[in-house]
This record gives structure tokens, C-alpha cells and sequence, in this order.
């Protein structure tokens, strides 16, 4: 299944449940973001990264030098 097409809180769950650790989820104008802290373990990190290339944009960064990856769905989206 699509990660883009996930709900908000179906997307926050699978980017948890890949990575093994809690997720932040922020406003970002017409989009909402959610991020996790880059996973140490290689499965993790494989994991997540099959559900972030999945989503509709995704990065490894959030522009304050902290090393994250996320994932964004637009606003108006699946709720």
C-alpha cells in the first residue's frame, strides 16, 4: 500500500512501527509532515525507507541539522 495514500495516523504508525521509534508530526502549510530520528539497526533503516519511498515527498532532513527522515502527505488527503 501506498504510503501517500495512508491516512495521517496509518502513516505515522507504519513510519513507527519501520523505525522503532516514536514519531513527530509537524504542520507545514498545506502539507503535514512526519518525521522519525534515523534508525541505528540496518532492518529499521530498510524498512523505513520502503515506507518513505512510497509517500507523495519524503527527505532526510528538516533544515536544523538534527538527521531525520519523513515523510509528507498533503492536507487535504485521506484523514
Amino acid at each position: 500500500m501506498s504510503a501517500a495514500r495512508l491516512p495521517l495516523d496509518a502513516l505515522r504508525s507504519a513510519m513507527e512501527q519501520a523505525a522503532g521509534i516514536a514519531a513527530t508530526v509537524s504542520d507545514r502549510g498545506s502539507y503535514v509532515r512526519v518525521s522519525v530520528p534515523v534508525p541505528v539497526g540496518k532492518a529499521e533503516f530498510a524498512a523505513l525507507l520502503e515506507v518513505l519511498l512510497a509517500a507523495e515527498s519524503w527527505g532526510s532532513s528538516d533544515g536544523t541539522g538534527e538527521v531525520l527522515m519523513w515523510a509528507a502527505i498533503r492536507k487535504d488527503g485521506p484523514k
